[in-house]
């Protein structure tokens, strides 16, 4: 440390060697003590004692002998020592220098921290430092906002920053080459700004407009044609067909259909469409249709219909009384009195009943049955047609027969169809046509940034810089590791068409209503082959920004063209978000109705089967079935199929190369056969591997089972999966697979197909020659109608409503808007809620109207339904068409009309109340008028009569002649005007009186003068209220406290003459100056009282002391211990030291410095500032304090410069007695 100490004071001394010239006075010179310490080299003579050997004279016998003698040897060291010197010194001032011979420090220390902001640092100038544009300050540490003054020069708007500023320009315009005026930009200059046809620039904006012919899309820029079918055929395979309202549907053309897509074709049975046109039966060769007919009818000559062959006229019946021709049939019948034989055609005397033909089982007709003098005629319902066997209703597939309407989906069900929109469209109000969904404005997108809607669907695209990520809705910064491929990027971007590009948007692909465009402006060409295919694996690698389109689907549907639902999932379950089927294991596809692929099994089908040598899996839980003769877990214990032996080398002797046993090469049948080689099928009723398994069959109905998988083979006239069913009416054969043709429709035998006697729907007896009665229907009118009291069709048993019914039963009415037969009568619009008759579509009118639609109400004199009743109402009043009630004129009342209002009535009812004032009489029980009492007049009796008038309705002039007076206004009476009397009211009344006859005394305080006539106080300013007893409230003065004060600072002002009556220590017209230096008080009046250069506050004259003072009056100096304002601080200094009251710097005792006096002087060194050099011998110390040396053991003296001998018994230890004098002399 104490070399430390001596470079400092050096460096210090070598300062002030070169800082003597400066002077105080001087600019910018400041004093300052120094202390310099001088080393010096200070000798020091040591001495030590020894013993050594000596011979002498004298010893015993006077001979020599050996002695020892003490001898004392000297050697001189060297010590440092130093000496202190405190001095007063000049030098410059903290943040000045001195330059050469310059008479004081006139250069300024300029350092890192000086100047901020790039502000250069003025050596010599007044100013410190030399701001640049934008700044301020001593130091450059003030930003200049430019903005203040003239918005900085903008045309627009000024954006102030750190040191400078810039102008900035509305959106649609930019900074000219000024920086400072707003151009317009032509957004139409680039890429024709997004518009697919003509771009309108327009300021500050840009719009699109589409040509003739185009409407514009709800995204602002695409056109799109009015007719769509003008562009690339509206995307039709073969034809397109313009629905009107911008709509259009696509058409195939003869033999084929539409495909699900709705704009694709493909050939079609021409037998499936409308039956090829055949009448009953159509057959396609070669797309070609060939009609036929069933037996009893004959083609006809266009081919396509059958006519009836007519047995009776052709003779073929032999009827014996009578023959009625039936379709395909014919039926004999018998006179009055007869009956049909078993052979169908002789007549035999009985008693007969004629019924009509429909009314048993509605005719066999399944809806609508009419009675014919040939049997029943069987008609269907809207959306349904007739089978061939002209009696059961099916129904008619609009979307497959092209009469439906539907632009994009259509459904087909029972009676009708339903239009449905592909994913990105909503059906329109028509039921018809699409309309396509915006997602980006309702908001179900999704995209991160921005969103651009197109066509069904929509695609979500980033901002300059950023890129879509994988999920193709979030945006991720481009630039990092693609910075390096920029280039290549940059090469490739020229080489897109220009259409992929708009201001700030980068397109994967081009949007896809922006293709058509997009198709024209491209350069490239082709297919594009390898090349494309490269571009596309570049564009890939670099994470180029990209659009891809995404379906979404609506209202809980999913799956190919948003097709399926929820309800569709077989065998799973639907997910969270009802977008999807969550299939069980075993199970894929998208409604979960696929078994997992060969050779994967589990949920999801993403588990790998592991069987061996040829075995499967199960789907579900992936458990191996083994091929025979193979075994095990995986089925790994056995031979692939057709080897054998230990090591599965042996070929084995099978039928097909069948598997045989693993060991002995023994044949192991498949499923189906047996015998030694496999060779013969299992016998009947077994069936499976090794035949083992019985069929599960109804022998007596079946006629075997398939010997490998066990299905029945089912016998005529049965069919069922166990050959327990019969077959159903109108079929027969094994399995019931062919349709019976028999004439009339009769029903055959399920066995052989033969036609059976039993008659026909809608026809009974012997002979099936009588219909059915009423109430009964179908096969030998066997069921009964429930129809209610209609009939039914004879042969469906469908019922035949009357007019203005429907529904199964006839139990409905026609539903509203329909009347008539079937409800096919469209209601005519009745006005006035009337309603339209079901049975007779007539208006079928609310009590009080009348006319063919209810357009008029009754007539006078008449009311009620059909406007039918007379009114009894009086001459005067008019009856309520609807009730009848008298309508009574204003101010009757009564059924009858003849009693007025009570009194406060009045009007039409009598309901208005009168609202006359106490002064009236009554008010008129027709108009309201009220009738006011002498004196008084207005709409409510509620004011006197006007100056001049008295009387009934103020009606009598005055006739009193004085200018002052006035007349009573019920009497006409004169007298004085209020605020006047005397003979000829010429006197005013005296003050603090007023009113007639200056009776009232006023009441105004504060001097307020009060008005004659009406007793107002008028006040004196600073006064308000109605007798001037308050103030204005603060902050204001003057007549009617109607102005405002000006006095700041706490100022209150004269309420009268707004003269401010300043606060303590305040003074000024309006308050704004402070009390001037050593006054105080109200309108600083009083002297301050303050020593030392106290302040005293403006206020209350207390004192604020300076440095070193204390007390009331600052005449107190500071205690020992504290200094500074008002003696506030305590000192710091320590080991007694004091400190100077002003400033608080310690004065240290003596043997200690610091700033606080915490350290001791340092060895060598004592008393006052420790400036005195310790005057001892070499190495011995001295007291910090006093300075007396502190002597080691062995030594005293005033500078311990002398030693103690001691004398020590026995052998000297002489190297002891060396070392401790050598010890005293170490240099320090």
């Amino acid at each position: 440390m104490f070399p430390d100490i001596l470079c400092v004071l050096l460096f210090s001394t070598v300062h002030i060697a070169s800082s003597l010239e400066l002077q105080l006075g001087m600019p910018n010179v400041c004093a300052d003590q120094e202390m310099s310490m001088m080393a010096a080299r200070q000798p020091c003579v040591q001495a030590f004692s020894r013993m050594i050997k000596v011979w002498k004279q004298g010893c015993t016998n006077h001979r020599w002998c050996a002695g020892y003698e003490r001898r004392t040897s000297y050697y001189t060291v060297y010590r440092q020592v130093y000496s202190a010197d405190l001095r007063t010194v000049y030098k410059c001032c903290p943040g000045w220098t001195q330059e050469g011979e310059e008479m004081g420090c006139l250069h300024r220390v300029c350092g890192v921290n000086t100047c901020f902001n790039g502000g250069q640092c003025a050596k010599t100038e007044d100013r410190m430092c030399q701001c640049p544009l934008g700044f301020k300050g001593t130091q450059c540490q003030y930003d200049v906002n430019e903005c203040e003054v003239e918005d900085g020069g903008c045309e627009e708007s000024c954006c102030n920053t750190i040191g400078s500023y810039y102008c900035k320009c509305p959106e649609g315009s930019r900074l000219g080459p000024d920086g400072k005026a707003c151009r317009d930009v032509n957004e139409c200059e680039e890429v024709n700004g997004g518009c697919q046809q003509t771009c309108v620039n327009t300021k500050g904006s840009f719009h699109c407009e589409c040509r003739e012919g185009f409407r514009m899309h709800s995204d602002g820029r695409t056109c799109i044609a009015v007719n769509s079918c003008s562009i690339l055929n509206g995307g039709c395979e073969h034809k397109c067909v313009d629905t009107g309202n911008n709509n259009y549907k696509c058409d195939c053309r003869k033999n084929y259909q539409l495909k699900r897509d709705g704009r694709h074709c493909e050939l079609r049975d021409p037998c499936e469409h409308r039956n090829g046109g055949c009448s009953q039966l159509c057959l396609s060769q070669h797309g070609r249709v060939h009609c036929s007919c069933r037996p009893g009818f004959t083609l006809s000559g266009d081919g396509e219909n059958c006519e009836d062959i007519d047995e009776c006229r052709s003779g073929r019946a032999e009827c014996s009384h009578g023959c009625v021709n039936m379709l395909g049939s014919f039926s004999c019948v018998c006179h009055q009195g007869f009956e049909l034989g078993a052979d169908g055609k002789q007549c035999y005397r009985i008693e007969m009943e004629i019924v009509n033909s429909c009314e048993k089982n509605n005719g066999g007709c399944s809806h609508h049955c009419e009675h014919t003098t040939n049997g029943p005629s069987c008609s269907c319902n809207h959306g349904y047609q007739l089978d061939r066997h002209r009696k059961t209703c099916v129904d008619s597939d609009e979307c497959v027969s092209g009469e439906s309407c539907c632009r994009h989906l259509c459904r087909n069900h029972p009676g009708g169809y339903e239009c449905s929109c592909r994913a990105g469209h909503r059906l329109s109000p028509d039921g018809c046509g699409c309309d396509d969904i915006d997602e980006c404005q309702a908001e179900t997108s999704g995209c991160e940034q921005n969103c651009v809607n197109t066509l069904g669907t929509y695609e979500c695209f980033c901002e300059l810089g950023f890129r879509l990520d994988q999920d193709q809705h979030s945006c991720v910064a481009l630039y990092g590791r693609e910075l390096e491929e920029e280039g290549d990027e940059d090469a490739e971007e020229d080489e897109r068409p220009d259409v992929h590009t708009l201001p700030d948007l980068l397109f994967r692909n081009a949007p896809q209503l922006l293709r058509y465009t997009a198709a024209l402006r491209s350069r490239h060409g082709g297919d594009g082959g390898d090349g494309e295919t490269e571009y596309e694996i570049q564009r890939e690698r670099r994470g180029e920004l990209r659009l891809d389109s995404s379906i979404v689907c609506l209202d809980g549907s999913f799956g190919e063209e948003c097709s399926v639902s929820c309800d569709d999932c077989v065998h799973g379950k639907c997910s969270d978000g009802r977008d999807g089927c969550e299939c069980s294991a075993g199970w894929t596809g998208i409604v979960c109705n696929k078994t997992c692929p060969q050779g994967t099994y589990g949920q999801a089908c993403d588990s790998l089967c592991r069987c061996q040598n040829g075995g499967s899996c199960d789907p579900l839980t992936g458990k191996c079935v083994c091929p025979p003769g193979v075994q095990g877990l995986l089925c790994e214990d056995g031979c692939p199929r057709g080897y054998f032996g230990r090591h599965c080398r042996k070929k084995c002797n099978c039928p097909n190369n069948g598997h045989c046993n693993r060991m002995y090469g023994g044949c192991l049948c498949s499923p189906g056969l047996y015998g030694r080689f496999c060779h013969l099928p299992c016998p009947r009723w077994t069936h499976g591997a090794g035949c083992s398994k019985e069929c599960d069959c109804v022998q007596e109905h079946s006629a075997g089972c398939d010997p490998k998988t066990g299905s029945c083979f089912c016998k005529a006239a049965y069919h069922g999966p166990r050959c327990e069913k019969e077959c159903e009416l109108g079929s027969f054969g094994a399995g019931c697979e062919q349709p019976c043709v028999c004439p009339g429709g009769g029903s055959c035998d399920p066995g052989t197909g033969e036609c059976s006697r039993r008659c026909p729907a809608g026809l009974h007896g012997d002979t099936c020659q009588l219909a059915c009665r009423s109430k009964s229907y179908g096969e030998g009118c066997r069921l009964t109608c429930d129809c209610g009291d209609a009939p039914c069709d004879a042969v469906t048993g469908r019922c035949i409503c009357p007019a203005g019914k429907t529904g199964h039963s006839c139990q409905e009415d026609c539903p509203d808007g329909f009347w008539g037969l079937k409800c096919q009568s469209p209601c005519p619009k009745c006005e006035n809620r009337g309603s339209c008759n079901k049975h007779t579509g007539v208006c079928d009118c609310q009590p009080g109207f009348t006319g063919k639609l209810c357009q008029n109400e009754c007539p006078p004199g008449v009311h009620g339904p059909g406007c039918s009743m007379r009114c009894s109402c009086p001459s005067d009043a008019t009856c309520d068409p609807l009730t009848g009630r008298c309508i009574c004129p204003p101010g009757k009342r009564g059924h009858d009309c003849a009693t007025s209002c009570e009194s406060g009535y009045w009007g039409q009812e009598c309901l208005s109340k009168c609202r006359c004032e106490g002064t009236s009489l009554h008010c008129d029980p027709v108009t309201g008028q009220c009738a006011c009492e002498a004196g008084f007049t207005g709409d409510h009796c509620e004011k006197t009569c006007p100056t001049g008038m008295f009387g009934q309705n103020c009606s009598k002039p005055c006739r009193c002649p004085g200018e002052r007076e006035q007349c009573h206004p019920v009497t006409g009476k004169c007298s004085c005007l209020p605020g006047y009397y005397g003979a000829r009211c010429e006197l005013r009344c005296p003050a603090g009186t007023f009113g007639p006859s200056c009776k009232s005394r006023c009441s105004c305080i504060n001097g307020g003068r009060c008005d004659s006539s009406t007793g107002i106080c008028y006040c004196l300013p600073g006064f308000i209220g109605a007798d001037c007893s308050s103030s204005c409230p603060s902050g204001y003065y003057g007549k009617d406290c109607g102005k405002l004060c000006s006095c700041g600072d706490g100022g209150q002002c004269h309420s009268a003459d707004g003269t401010c009556i300043c606060a303590p220590g305040r003074m000024g017209q309006s308050c704004q100056q402070a009390c001037p230096r050593g006054r105080y008080g109200l309108q600083c009046r009083n002297a301050c009282s303050c020593h030392n250069g106290g302040r005293c506050d403006p206020g209350d004259g207390t004192c604020q002391c300076g440095l070193g003072w204390t007390g009331a009056r600052c005449d107190t100096a500071c205690s020992h211990g504290k200094y500074g304002l008002d003696c506030a601080q305590e000192c710091q200094c320590l080991n007694n030291g004091t400190c100077d009251r002003f400033t608080g710097t310690c004065t240290c005792a003596a043997g200690f410095y610091g700033h606080a006096c915490q350290h001791e002087c340092p060895p060598g060194f004592f008393g006052v500032n420790c400036a005195h050099v310790c005057d001892c011998e070499t190495w011995h110390t001295c007291d910090h304090v006093t300075g007396r040396c502190v002597c080691p053991p062995g030594h005293y003296g005033p500078q311990c410069q002398r030693p103690m001998l001691q004398q020590t018994p026995g052998p000297l230890n002489l190297s002891g007695s060396l070392r401790k004098r050598r010890a005293g002399c170490k240099n320090t």
